[in-house]
């Protein structure tokens, strides 16, 4: 694989020149997975994908086999990842989300969606049934179940507390493949929100010091990346 700097430019290639597909085809999908909720810098009117711009230049350049994406609140990264491996013929995406909702303490904006037949039944909808599985469940489950899978990609945005956000660096790191990525949303956000006080920025600075990394700033959100070395 090649370094964070040669994937990125090969992500403004992709930008430029090799789109998900037409303009009308991604405002469906940004539509259809609500783009516009999550705090990735997207914009459907101009069908701009924002961070997931990143995410699918990434993939198509790297081409993973296997990836997995950790927490979204209505699917829209996972799908954008999907939909890099269907364009690209390869990969497989594994999706971890609790389902925790505004009732469950730990829900981080979480709506219960992947409770939902629609949460279950998104991806199948939107032709991507083959590139992306769901597992509606915490990570601790999941790394119990899944304890010797490796990855080339993986994504974290879930539980967004330091405690939480370490436990999934610490859980899924050894399962990163050498020269593999890992990336994290919301970076840039400090303080105290109603769901939680936040600690990914403390994570991704102390994990960032003894790996190659580029950061994405910005006050309402940022993403991370790492790469393994």
């Amino acid at each position: 694989m090649f370094g964070i700097k040669t994937a990125i430019i090969n992500y403004l290639r992709y930008k430029r020149l090799n789109k998900v597909s037409n303009d009308w085809q991604i405002r469906q999908l940004m539509t259809y997975f609500r783009a516009d909720e999550d705090g990735h810098q997207a914009n459907v009117d101009s069908a701009d994908l924002g961070y997931g711009w990143i995410h699918y230049g990434f993939i198509r350049q790297q081409k993973p086999q296997k990836l997995l994406c950790v927490g979204s609140r209505h699917g829209f990264i996972p799908a954008i990842m999907a939909q890099a491996c269907k364009d690209s013929g390869c990969g497989q995406v594994d999706f971890v989300d609790a389902g925790f909702g505004d009732k469950d303490k730990n829900h981080w904006t979480g709506k219960a969606y992947w409770h939902s037949e629609e949460g279950l039944n998104c991806f199948k909808n939107f032709g991507l049934k083959n590139y992306i599985k769901i597992f509606v469940m915490t990570t601790k489950q999941f790394k119990k179940e899944n304890k010797d899978e490796k990855y080339d990609y993986i994504y974290i945005d879930g539980d967004h507390s330091y405690k939480g956000v370490k436990f999934d660096f610490d859980s899924f790191w050894p399962n990163l493949n050498k020269n593999g990525y890992m990336l994290f949303h919301d970076i840039c956000v400090k303080g105290t929100m109603p769901e939680g006080k936040y600690g990914v920025w403390k994570l991704f600075k102390e994990s960032s010091q003894n790996n190659p990394y580029l950061k994405i700033s910005y006050l309402k959100s940022g993403l991370g990346i790492l790469q393994k070395k």
